[in-house]
């Protein structure tokens, strides 16, 4: 599959997370995604200095954010579709978001708890920093270990033959890519 087809067809199956995806259509979708984002935000940062921004400007912002926002979910879902042909289920991808949030919450609560005084931090927020930094390290360690596996998952070749998740998408072709 090239890119344009891997792209065409990751936006037709757009929310779609059932069935699976080959190697080329989820690499190839990933680096457009990687391009997409790059423009965005040379665009974005090309605006004159300390100018107020004009109305087509906030438009082309909020337009902008909100497509590049439907493409990271239609990334979500081929990388689901992708796990799938390795015959994994999506919810790593759920696991790997949750774990994101997680360390932003830790990270929020690290920062508030080295800003209040100690006598000033409620116990329940002293008990989540485990007198330190221990649980951003500990998150930081479980998240790294949970992309680390997904990405193996997403180097791997697909399953030969149909598996828990559908027919092969290469049976025709004869070969996995």
């Amino acid at each position: 599959m090239n890119a344009i087809d891997a792209v065409r067809t990751c936006y037709r199956k757009g929310f779609v997370m059932r069935g699976r995806a080959i190697r080329s259509e989820y690499w190839w979708f990933m680096l457009y995604f990687a391009v997409l984002q790059a423009v965005f935000q040379g665009l974005m940062d090309s605006g004159v200095p300390g100018a107020p921004p004009s109305l087509l400007g906030i438009l082309l912002r909020v337009a902008g954010t909100l497509f590049l926002l439907y493409t990271a979910i239609v990334g979500l879902c081929v990388e689901v579709r992708r796990l799938h042909d390795v015959n994994r289920s999506g919810w790593w991808v759920g696991a790997s978001v949750l774990m994101g949030l997680l360390m932003e919450g830790a990270v929020v609560i690290d920062i508030v708890a080295a800003h209040v005084a100690v006598s000033g931090i409620p116990q329940f927020i002293r008990g989540l920093t485990l007198s330190g930094h221990g649980l951003l390290v500990l998150g930081l360690v479980v998240t790294l270990a949970l992309d680390i596996t997904i990405f193996v998952f997403l180097v791997l070749p697909g399953t030969s033959g149909g598996n828990s998740y559908g027919p092969d998408p290469l049976a025709t072709e004869g070969a996995r890519s």
